[in-house]
């Protein structure tokens, strides 16, 4: 079951920079590696007042991230007030999705509708394109690669997609002519609103290799 703690403090007017420098350490960390089980979110309010929220599905992953040891390690000079750690019950919690899935999603659905202006017009200058058949670099050699394989596409059923503000994974149907229904998945990633890379993985004996 997961633990959801609060902790409020204050520091002394004079630590609340260097404090805001060593928390956004452990989130550049976090960003870096992505340990699991952990849900974790800084906020700092009017002045030198901070509130942590950190919800673990199994053992604390803090302790563990090198940054935020280098945070622990001077907290005591730093603070005025606290910390005050709570314990707390979640009740709910909304995240929108990454900046990245909306353009994967929409990616996916135009190759499916066989969209192929708009699959040009996503795809950055440079992309980078991979699958189990072939890798291919630059706009013009992935758009049509993509237009001759949509000759046999009928049309895309997105099953889940997942992301970040950077790169977005789409799961999905490939409903095609000869092959039937293909389970596909697009690993993206997204620079500029366009897909800057497309790793695509799919069961090439059901695609016919």
């Amino acid at each position: 079951m997961s633990e959801t703690v609060v902790v409020r403090y204050r520091t002394r007017e004079d630590a609340a920079a260097e404090n805001r420098r060593l928390v956004e350490a452990v989130f550049a960390q976090l960003r870096r590696e992505r340990p699991p089980g952990l849900e974790y979110t800084a906020m700092q309010l009017d002045g030198a007042e901070f509130v942590h929220v950190a919800t673990t599905a199994t053992d604390p992953v803090l302790p563990g991230v090198e940054a935020f040891g280098r945070f622990q390690r001077d907290l005591g000079t730093r603070l005025a007030a606290g910390p005050e750690p709570r314990k707390a019950t979640l009740l709910g919690t909304y995240r929108p999705a990454g900046a990245a899935v909306p353009v994967a999603v929409a990616f996916v659905e135009a190759f499916g509708r066989r969209d192929l202006a708009t699959v040009t017009a996503l795809l950055h200058d440079d992309v980078v394109f991979e699958s189990p058949r072939t890798r291919l670099t630059g706009a013009a050699a992935v758009a049509a690669a993509i237009g001759e394989f949509a000759e046999v596409v009928t049309g895309v059923d997105v099953v889940a997609a997942y992301g970040d503000e950077d790169s977005a994974v789409v799961c999905h149907d490939l409903h095609t002519g000869p092959f039937g229904t293909v389970r596909t998945v697009d690993h993206v990633s997204v620079r500029g609103g366009r897909i800057a890379a497309d790793t695509v993985v799919f069961d090439t004996a059901q695609a016919g290799r």
